[in-house]
C-alpha cells in the first residue's frame, strides 16, 4: 500500500511540476473589480509562500502530553495523508504543491483544491447563508467586506488530531479568522497579481494563544485542476489494524 500512494503522490505532484514548467513564470494582471466593487478572486491559482507565528506551536500542558505520545507511537508512515485524509481548515490555506481553482460569486466563493479533491464553500453574511448542519473538515464559513478585504469566519470545524512534529492539529473548539485580499507583486521580474490569506487560529483547548498565518497563492491561468482521486477507508483500516488509538482533543479541559 505504502508503495502505490508513493507512486500516486509522486506521478500528482511531478504532474503538476511539469504544467508549471510548460507554461509562463508569471500573469501581469491587474486586480478585478466586478461584485458589486469588490475584488474579482476568481480564477486559478498556485501555492506561492507562507509564514507562522509563534513558529513553535504553543500547546497547552495538557495538548503537549499528547502530541509528545503521538510523536512516540506515530511514525512518517502513518501521515494522514498517505491515506487521504483531507488536512482542511485551517491547513488546506497555504496547501501542498498543487494547484487551486476559485469561483467567486457575489452570494459566496466557492474554492476546490487539486490535491485530496478538497472543496470549500464561504458564504456571504449579506446573501442569506445557511446554517451548519455537522461538523466538517472545512467547517462553516461566513463572510463580510472590510473595503477590498473579504473577512471570513470559519467555525463548526471536525477535529484533525494528528499531532505530527510542526503540524497544526485542530480540536472541534477552533476558530478560524482570515483577511483575505488581492495584491500585485513582483516575481522573477514580472508583476504578479497574488491572494494574500492573513489567517488567526484560536483553539483554547490545544493553544495557549492565536496562531497567525501568512499564505499567498500566485494567479496561474495558464494552469488548471488535475484530478485526484481519495478515500478515507484505507486510513480507517490501517489505523485498526496498528492497534492505534488518535488522541482524544475534545476530551481536554476548556481553555481559559
Amino acid at each position: 500500500m505504502g508503495t502505490r500512494f508513493r507512486a500516486l503522490i509522486g506521478l500528482a505532484a511531478v504532474t503538476s511540476i511539469a504544467v508549471l514548467a510548460m507554461f509562463g513564470r508569471g500573469v501581469n494582471a491587474q486586480p478585478a473589480k466586478g461584485l458589486n466593487g469588490h475584488p474579482d478572486f476568481s480564477g486559478v491559482w498556485f501555492p506561492a509562500r507562507r509564514s507562522q507565528m509563534p513558529r513553535k506551536l504553543p500547546y497547552t500542558p495538557e495538548a503537549q502530553k499528547l502530541a509528545d505520545d503521538y510523536q512516540q507511537h506515530f511514525t512518517l508512515d502513518d501521515d494522514p495523508g498517505r491515506y487521504c485524509i483531507w488536512p482542511g481548515m485551517p491547513r488546506a490555506i497555504w496547501g501542498a504543491p498543487f494547484t487551486v481553482e476559485i469561483f467567486h460569486r457575489r452570494q459566496d466563493l466557492t474554492i476546490y483544491w487539486e490535491g485530496y479533491g478538497m472543496y470549500r464553500k464561504v458564504y456571504m453574511a449579506d446573501s442569506n447563508p445557511p446554517p451548519s448542519v455537522l461538523p466538517t473538515a472545512m467547517g462553516h464559513s461566513i463572510a463580510h467586506w472590510d473595503g477590498d478585504t473579504l473577512v471570513i469566519e470559519t467555525t463548526h470545524l471536525k477535529p484533525y488530531p494528528y499531532m505530527i512534529a510542526g503540524r497544526i492539529a485542530t480540536s472541534s473548539d477552533a476558530h478560524v479568522m482570515e483577511r483575505m485580499h488581492l495584491e500585485e507583486q513582483e516575481r522573477n521580474g514580472e508583476k504578479t497579481k497574488m491572494l494574500v490569506d492573513e489567517v488567526t487560529l484560536t483553539d483554547p483547548k490545544v493553544y495557549t494563544e492565536p496562531i497567525h498565518i501568512t499564505a499567498s497563492l500566485q494567479f496561474r491561468p495558464d494552469l488548471y485542476v488535475l484530478e485526484y482521486t481519495c478515500t478515507d477507508t484505507l486510513w480507517e483500516d490501517y489505523l485498526e489494524r496498528r492497534g492505534l488509538t488518535l488522541p482524544d482533543l475534545d476530551a481536554l479541559p476548556a481553555g481559559k
